[in-house]
Parts: structure tokens; sequence; C-alpha cells
């Protein structure tokens, strides 16, 4: 059996179509653990509604704890010898979890999963061509995690089905944004076997009218603590130099996107310069880590932005905005 697991907060306009994609699944072996994270629309009244007409589902009434607590109470409960998540406002192909399953068992993989479509609305989707599985090892996956030489994401943690006993010691951290990126690091160094397919079964919900990269707020700065977790985790005695020194050179590249994203954010130029100056250490610790950054395999164009923050950041952040205004004028 399959535990499928979904946080649900405030998502009374997309929850409908997020749970009939997992109902009505090819593969009919499942749970559903929807956890109510302390909604305060109409979507606790939906969880219910569903959990009177499917004898699969269950639904968790809690208090508000954040997208980590919601997931982790799923994780409490599943009985389920596969894991696999949804966020609540995105939905699945209908062959999602029969596909992952077959891929998982025909390759005796640790955990197994496939590629996703950003869309806002429900639509057929175009399938690659040609479909493409693959077996990788751990440190394989590792470089995609870490984003040597690509900049493709592997870190969230939807869109994967994982066998269960990967989160005997594992939960999602509690109070900030970006937990998969410390969550996801857990489980790989504890898999060796990780299949991948290009298929697309999932469908990532974008809506760029309110969801844009541009916004800023102090929930930036999660970045920099997930991935100081991280390097506490690669601390771990099955982790060797080239783990630790990836994870390392990943949380130097935190602080330059941190820069970054102050510099590129849709606020007020004073705006920006407070949240400089509340987080100077950020730019100071950028500073000491450019030499490594600069001898790190990564392109050009963000070696010459790193160049240019560390002759004069506050320079850079100046005609950086004023870009970015031009450009939305």
């Amino acid at each position: 059996m399959i535990s499928v697991i979904v946080p649900v907060f405030n998502v009374e306009n997309y929850l409908n179509r997020c749970i009939d994609s997992i109902l009505n699944q090819t593969y009919k072996n499942f749970e559903l653990i929807i956890v109510d994270d302390g909604s305060f629309d109409r979507s606790p009244s939906i969880c219910d509604s569903y959990k009177n007409k499917d004898s699969r589902v269950k639904v968790i009434h809690k208090s508000n704890g954040g997208l980590s607590d919601a997931r982790n109470s799923g994780l409490d409960i599943a009985k389920g010898k596969y894991i696999f998540f949804v966020d609540s406002d995105d939905w699945l192909e209908e062959d999602a979890l029969e596909y992952l399953y077959i891929l998982i068992k025909r390759n005796n993989a640790d955990f197994a999963f496939a590629e996703n479509h950003r869309s806002e609305i429900k639509r057929k989707i175009r399938q690659p061509k040609k479909i493409k599985e693959t077996l990788w090892d751990q440190k394989t996956f590792l470089r995609k995690f870490f984003k040597i030489n690509t900049q493709i994401n592997v870190q969230y943690a939807w869109a994967k089905l994982y066998k269960k006993e990967l989160f005997d010691n594992v939960r999602y951290p509690v109070g900030v944004t970006n937990e998969d990126i410390p969550s996801t690091f857990q489980i790989a160094l504890s898999s060796t076997r990780i299949a991948y397919s290009n298929k697309i079964i999932y469908n990532y919900f974008y809506n760029n009218n309110s969801i844009t990269t541009h916004k800023f707020s102090e929930e930036r700065l999660d970045l920099l603590k997930v991935w100081d977790l991280v390097n506490e985790y690669a601390k771990y005695d099955q982790c060797n130099d080239w783990i630790r020194k990836n994870a390392k050179l990943c949380r130097y590249r935190a602080n330059f996107g941190w820069l970054t994203n102050l510099a590129l954010a849709d606020i007020p130029l004073k705006k920006k310069q407070v949240f400089f100056n509340n987080n100077k250490k950020i730019l100071n610790d950028f500073k000491q880590e450019y030499p490594t950054l600069m001898n790190a395999q990564l392109p050009i164009s963000r070696k010459l932005l790193m160049s240019c923050y560390n002759l004069n950041y506050k320079f850079s952040l100046y005609m950086l905005h004023f870009l970015v205004r031009l450009r939305s004028e």
C-alpha cells in the first residue's frame, strides 16, 4: 500500500482538483491522508466530505503548524509500505502512482521519481517523445541535489515515491520554508539506488499573478538555515569529504542567492536598505567565501555577478534595483 499525504491550508479553490486526481488513480491500493493544518476557509468541510465518500481517505484536523508539521503528522500515522507527498494545490496524472510503483519495483530502488509540469490550469500535457528511465547511485543524485553543472531541481519532497523506512529517523524541520532540502538530503544519505524517469506524472500549480520569484521577506533567511542543517547532517559518519565539501559550497551559494534576491526584489529601495543593514553579516560571510566560490564549477555569469558584489555590493544593489524598475515600466 502507498500512503499519499496531502497537507492542506486554505486551498478551497484547488482542493477538489487535487483530491480527485488522487482518488482517480489507476493504482488503487493506497490510503489518502489529508492533513488540515488549521484552515479557516471551506477546506475542512471539503476534506470531511471526501472522507465520508471513500474509505481510503483519512483526515487529520490540527492547529496550524506549517507545511512541515502537517507532513510529519501524516507520516506519524501512515501505514503504507511507500510514501508519496502531494501539495494541495497541485494534481497528479492518472497513472502517477502506478508508474512510480512499477519504476521502484523494477529497479529495486529506495525511491523513484519522475518529472513535473508547471501550470495554472488542468489540461492535457505533452509527454517527451521518448520516455527515458535511469537508475542513479547516491553520488549521481547528490550531484543533482548540489546542482553541480546543472540547474535541475531534485530537492523537493513531492513527485517521489519513497520506501517508508527512509523516514524512520527523518522528519521535516518545522518553522522554516524550503524544508524539503535538509530532509531530501537525509533521505539521499540512506539511499543507494534511485530510479528516475523523464515522464511527467505531477502537475505543479504555478500562479504567475500571485507567486513571483522577486518577492522578498524575512523568510528568505530560511534558505540559509536549511543549508546550515544540511551541513550539520553532512557531519554524519556515512558522509565523505566530497559530500561535506559540496554541502559547504551550497551554503556559501545560499549567501550569494540571498544577496541577489534582495537586489532583484520588487520592494522599495529603502526597504532593501533596511533588510541589508539588518543582515550585513551575510555580505561579510560572502566576501570570506568569495575565493572558494570563484574556484567552483559555476556559470561565468554567476561569477561575474559575484565579482561585482565582492567589489561593491551596495552599488550592485542600486544598479540591479533600477534595472528591474526600468524593465517593468
